[in-house]
């Protein structure tokens, strides 16, 4: 019997000291924001999700994470200088050039550049993105009631070689 209770004292003090670093984690994610901390690791995964070539000089220039809320409502961005745009053969039908001409997607980039601009200036007008001279992807858009509720989109501007990606949820 003494054993018994030895080993419930373990598994209670493990489930404390569980439950402890969990809170502390789910903390640290949403209740700071993160500014211009993000390094060329961090920001792979646009490369990969826009075919990107990764085997090439990039440079962050700036970003931004939000704390998260429990319901996930973020904004996230990153601006990225590329040395080159090469695209994966299998990616090349995700970009098109602009303007978008599907009004909810627009809405959608409209929305993403006014809240990335709220929190930094590396990001594009929405005019200026939202125009011939910019190559636009987007990964999703999520709607409710046909209203961009959620999107991860990302931008090329040839001009100064710069990637820009923005996700937001709302």
């Amino acid at each position: 019997m003494r054993w018994v209770r030895i080993g419930l004292e373990i598994v209670g003090a493990l489930s404390l000291v569980f439950l402890g670093v969990l809170a502390v984690w789910i903390f640290r994610d949403t209740a700071f924001e993160r500014i211009n901390k993000a390094n060329r690791k961090d920001v792979l995964f646009v490369l990969n999700w826009g075919g990107v070539s990764t085997d090439q000089d990039f440079k962050v220039i700036a970003s931004y994470r939000s704390p998260r809320s429990l319901t996930g409502d973020h904004l996230d961005y990153y601006c990225i200088e590329l040395s080159k745009f090469e695209i994966a053969e299998w990616a090349k039908d995700e970009w098109h050039d602009g303007p978008e001409q599907n009004p909810l997607l627009a809405e959608a980039l409209e929305l993403a550049l006014n809240d990335a601009r709220q929190h930094g200036d590396c990001f594009p007008s929405p005019e200026e993105a939202d125009s011939a001279a910019m190559k636009i992807m987007f990964c999703y858009v999520i709607l409710h009631d046909r209203q961009p509720t959620a999107a991860n989109i990302i931008l090329y501007n040839p001009k100064n070689k710069r990637l820009y990606y923005v996700s937001y949820k709302t």
